[in-house]
């Protein structure tokens, strides 16, 4: 009876141990840093699979579209292939900021990103990584509603 007892208390460890190390790898893969396009669009090269990009400027309700055949086409994929994003839990505040609408693979992605460095995108707020990716993003947002 004491060796059956011994058995249940060892697999119950073990089950523990395996749900603990499942959450903690669940929790990793949520909070790593991620890149925008290709982890999130599935896609390396957002240039060459979109056409057209539209941005709304959520102040104003204004909203632009950007061709491929326009100059700022290249430079803004390039710029959001590269952003590097992090889970993060602060508040997103869509009034200072831009909603980016991609249309990839007969769907559209709406991304919402302010100055402060933030993106929403699936409904969570994320931290984009590096400051001057965040400021070139801005500029060349700034210069398309120009």
């Amino acid at each position: 009876m004491k060796e059956l007892f011994s058995i249940k208390k060892k697999v119950i460890c073990i089950l523990a141990l395996f749900l603990i190390a499942m959450i903690l790898l669940n929790f990793y893969n949520e909070y790593k840093t991620k890149y925008l396009i290709k982890d999130f669009l599935s896609t390396d090269h957002l240039g060459e699979e979109v056409h057209k990009i539209g941005i709304l400027n959520e102040s104003t309700t204004k909203i632009i579209n950007i061709n491929k055949d326009n100059p700022l086409f290249l430079s803004l994929t390039e710029s959001l292939e590269d952003l590097k994003v992090k889970r993060s839990n602060s508040h997103f505040s869509y009034t200072e900021g831009y909603m980016f609408i991609i249309y990839h693979k007969n769907s559209s992605y709406h991304i919402s990103i302010n100055e402060k460095g933030m993106l929403r995108i699936d409904s969570e707020n994320y931290r984009i990584q590096e400051e001057k990716a965040i400021k070139d993003l801005i500029a060349l947002i700034k210069e398309a509603f120009k």
